[in-house]
């Protein structure tokens, strides 16, 4: 029994320590900051040795390291009521591409409407997104990481898209109504 468990044990290491960064930047992406990204990695890893006899095929380790994170995640914010912030702002801001303070005050805008977008958005919807336009994973990476047919993975990428988009833009006209309506009542 003992030498079972060691061979468990180096099995484990050997297959499913080299996705820690993976898992960890993944969970960063999820939760925003670094402490509850290294929680979540840590939980993670811990569920995926305990449950390391489920495994049934090595090849698809990271898929499965990723849903056990994805269901972590989940849990969490079930628990807490609360959805994540991801932190749009690192993924997406270069301080060099901006020639004047004007643009970056706009791209700041943007990333603050695109965080509050992503933040109504369902999460079965969100994840997906995530993935493919932040981490840049493909739609077949995708949908082995989740376990769901490709079609679906693009179909919930194009929801996304689309709700992200209608709320950005309706965010966007409320703002334009309240200034004409502050401009308006400048004037009187």
């Amino acid at each position: 029994m003992l030498a079972e468990k060691r061979n468990d044990v180096v099995d484990f290491e050997s297959l499913a320590l080299p996705y820690l960064n993976f898992i960890y930047r993944s969970a960063f992406r999820f939760c925003g900051n670094r402490s509850d990204a290294e929680d979540l990695s840590q939980e993670t890893f811990k569920a995926a040795f305990e449950k390391f006899h489920q495994l049934k095929d090595n090849k698809k380790i990271k898929s499965w390291l990723f849903m056990i994170l994805r269901n972590a995640f989940l849990k969490r914010i079930a628990k807490e009521k609360k959805y994540s912030q991801v932190d749009i702002d690192l993924v997406t801001y270069n301080p060099q591409e901006f020639k004047n303070i004007g643009e970056e005050y706009f791209e700041n805008i943007l990333n603050w409407e695109l965080q509050q977008a992503l933040n109504k958005l369902n999460e079965k919807y969100k994840t997906p997104v995530l993935l493919s336009y932040i981490s840049g994973y493909s739609y077949q990476e995708i949908a082995d990481m989740l376990c769901i047919p490709i079609g679906t993975v693009m179909s919930r990428i194009a929801r996304g898209k689309m709700f992200l988009k209608k709320e950005i833009l309706k965010r966007g006209m409320r703002e334009k109504n309240n200034y004409k309506k502050r401009k308006s009542g400048i004037r009187k």
